[in-house]
């Protein structure tokens, strides 16, 4: 009997022991301005514009930031010229309106593309082609 007491001792404390750092870590807030290891990431359909908006599905923002569209050059590839933006915080947005500053016809190529607070984009190249979607 002694024996499966001891057993028992040593099972609690190794949980103790082990389960200690993972409740600890779980407690603990992202410390202030921390930056997210989760890329930045879009989702944005095919659409005809509700009035003057036009609706991104899902943007994942790693800090704060603006989520953007620029329009497209006469060969269809994104230009510098932004169209419309919004504020985002960091983290998780769906279905996000953007007003766009200016009438798109169908058939047109946009861009949707994430910044940060100073205006970069979080994609060091080119915008993802992934990013582009069509007024119809």
């Amino acid at each position: 009997m002694s024996r499966l007491n001891i057993s028992g001792g040593i099972v609690a404390a190794s949980l103790m022991l082990f389960g200690l750092p993972i409740s600890a870590y779980a407690l603990v807030d992202n410390p202030a301005g921390a930056v997210s290891q989760t890329p930045p990431s879009v989702i944005v359909f095919n659409q005809k514009p509700k009035g003057e908006e036009i609706t991104v599905t899902y943007a994942f923002m790693p800090s704060a930031g603006n989520l953007v569209i620029y329009g497209s050059n006469h060969s269809g590839k994104h230009d510098a010229k932004t169209i419309g933006s919004v504020k985002l915080e960091a983290g998780d947005h769906h279905n996000i309106g953007v007003k766009l500053d200016k009438d798109v016809p169908a058939g047109t190529s946009l861009w949707a593309s994430l910044t940060n607070s100073n205006q970069k984009s979080f994609w060091k190249a080119s915008l993802p082609s992934a990013n582009e979607f069509l007024i119809e």
